[in-house]
């Protein structure tokens, strides 16, 4: 893969030395670690923040640590220092990115559902600038796709915006409370969309690195589930709050789409029940597997009980990330080991994003999945990729 050039850091951290980037000596975790969620050298084990991803038995109330540093990001985007201002600043394009969070219909994740809570969120955004840069960061990765002419620009933007989002919020926010869980659920739900559009929508795709591509979206699977171990101890506050209308319908749609069957849910289910019985998966690693088979079937469901998105409307795309933050963590290690029940049920997932395809935040990842799990399959699992 070719990788940008830049001057040699000889005070840099290891990590940074043994992929090749420049490093900003940042202490005690450079940028670059930060933002790729590694583990860097200028930490001592007693100041490192790296840990495990949270699920649904974590009551801690403290951030999460995969929260805190692992905000996964394509290779293409490792962070230049250079492109970071060492204090706040504004300029005319941050104007255009705030008049398109308050005036665009779909500048996150489309629809309705955000209409209510829309100046809930500004309000928090400027009540707490991590919030701010995280919104302003997802409003250019959108322009992103309608401008594409200036696309390189605006990407530029968001790296930038999204790196001086991530310093604050980590500097900022220790232990959740009842008046920052929205602003630190809303920054960390952000950045689970931006860094799914980032996996992707990766400019160096073409380089075929399938392995890093296969780390990125492992990165999101964790990420997300971050989100989900954070939240889970506060539901039921948050159902209440501001913010309710982005997370009320996920109960309603559970209901809605219950006893909701096609071709497509049918394939599922057969699917599940061939990779359930696999001699090659343990009792956890086959449970594991049928979770995540499970929350697909729910995600799929949801997303397209009332029949085929119309053209143009982005309230879908919510459901694009919804597997990726309900799938189990084990399944994730499953995919850390290549396991090919896992790599199987990763190119399913392909179903659900083929036809969220006219979202912003989705475009063609799906024949991206498709190719990243062919170059992984073994020869003797390649058939089940004959559908989708």
């Amino acid at each position: 893969m070719l990788r940008r050039s830049h001057k040699k850091s000889r005070a840099g951290c290891s990590s940074c030395k043994k992929r090749h980037i420049k490093c900003d000596e940042h202490r005690p975790v450079c940028v670059n670690c930060s933002t790729a969620g590694m583990q860097c050298s200028f930490a001592s084990p007693a100041q490192s923040m790296t840990g495990p991803t949270l699920d649904e038995s974590t009551t801690n109330k403290t951030l999460s640590p995969v929260l805190k540093i692992n905000t996964p990001s394509p290779s293409s985007s490792c962070i230049d220092p250079a492109l970071v201002p060492p204090h706040p600043y504004v300029n005319a394009t941050h104007m255009e990115l705030f008049y398109f969070i308050i005036d665009g219909a779909d500048w996150a994740s489309g629809g309705d559902h955000l209409r209510a809570a829309r100046p809930h969120i500004v309000k928090y955004a400027f009540d707490y600038p991590f919030l701010l840069n995280q919104l302003l960061a997802i409003s250019a990765l959108h322009l992103s796709t309608r401008r594409p002419g200036q696309s390189s620009f605006y990407r530029k933007e968001a790296t930038r915006l999204q790196t001086q989002g991530l310093r604050s919020f980590n500097e900022t926010l220790q232990v959740l409370n009842h008046e920052n869980i929205i602003p630190a659920f809303l920054f960390s739900a952000f950045q689970g969309i931006a860094t799914f559009f980032e996996t992707f929508h990766d400019p160096a795709f073409e380089a075929r690195d399938w392995t890093t591509f296969l780390e990125n979206i492992v990165q999101s699977f964790r990420l997300l589930q971050g989100v989900r171990g954070i939240v889970y101890p506060w539901w039921q506050f948050l159902l209440t709050s501001e913010i309710k209308d982005i997370l009320d319908d996920v109960g309603e749609d559970a209901i809605l789409c219950k006893d909701f069957s096609d071709e497509v849910v049918e394939q599922f289910e057969s699917m599940r029940v061939h990779i359930s019985q696999s001699p090659e998966l343990d009792e956890n690693q086959a449970s594991a597997c049928d979770k995540a088979m499970e929350e697909l079937i729910f995600v799929y469901k949801s997303a397209f009980f009332k029949g085929e998105p119309a053209v143009g409307d982005q309230s879908a795309a919510k459901h694009a990330t919804r597997w990726f933050l309900l799938a189990p963590a084990a399944y994730t290690e499953l995919l850390v080991q290549q396991k090919p029940e896992a790599l199987v049920i990763l190119g399913q997932s392909a179903v659900v994003l083929h036809r969220l395809r006219a979202c912003w935040n989705v475009g063609d990842a799906a024949h991206r999945l498709l190719l990243v799990v062919d170059a992984h399959l073994e020869d003797s699992w390649r058939a089940t990729l004959s559908w989708p």
